[in-house]
């Protein structure tokens, strides 16, 4: 016998993911207002800085490639990629956890839509785009995800999506998003072996 949320996931739509596009930034920027994100994503809502953090990702100018998550038709999340080797300065954070794993990329994700969560889609969304990267990034063979350690369903949903518990500490960060205890969460490719 299915479980509830087994049952729920097999009615509805496979997640998809797409690159963002301007058009999107209003609908990022009222997810960054909402109180469930807010609380863990922490970056200004308003438009003028959404514009000026997503624009050069969309024009490619930044390396960190961004998709908007949709469920069906409608637009439910927000999930982004990033080599480490791209940004140094973050690199040299999680390398003073005493985790290296030189070919390592990161993702970072949310869920936008208040009502879409508690129901296993996070798990599917990053279960999906983990398998994408990958499948797409034939040069990483680890990636590290760094919520909140507070942040129990993020993290919940990183061990459902098979990503193990490697370090919790305080960041030496400047990212609002960082502040508090963080978690490293990591997933190496299938072979097991990271590099």
């Amino acid at each position: 016998m299915m479980s509830d949320m087994t049952e729920r996931q097999a009615e509805q739509p496979p997640l998809e993911f797409r690159p963002l596009v301007e058009t999107d930034l209003v609908i990022v920027s009222d997810w960054l207002s909402a109180e469930h994100v807010r609380r863990w994503w922490r970056d200004p809502a308003d438009i003028g800085a959404v514009r000026a953090k997503y624009v050069p990702r969309i024009a490619g100018e930044e390396p960190t490639e961004v998709f908007m998550v949709a469920l069906g038709d409608e637009p439910i999340g927000l999930i982004q990629r990033y080599r480490f080797s791209d940004y140094g300065k973050w690199a040299a954070t999680v390398a003073g956890t005493d985790l290296v794993f030189p070919s390592a990329a990161g993702i970072d994700y949310l869920i936008g839509v208040d009502e879409h969560t508690g129901r296993g889609l996070g798990t599917e969304m990053i279960r999906s785009f983990t398998d994408r990267l990958f499948e797409e990034y034939a040069d990483v063979r680890t990636i590290l995800v760094t919520p909140q350690h507070g942040n129990r369903a993020s993290c919940r949903a990183l061990e459902r999506a098979g990503y193990s518990l490697a370090w919790v500490g305080d960041l030496d960060s400047d990212d609002p998003a960082d502040a508090g205890e963080s978690a490293i969460y990591v997933k190496h490719r299938s072979d097991g072996v990271p590099a």
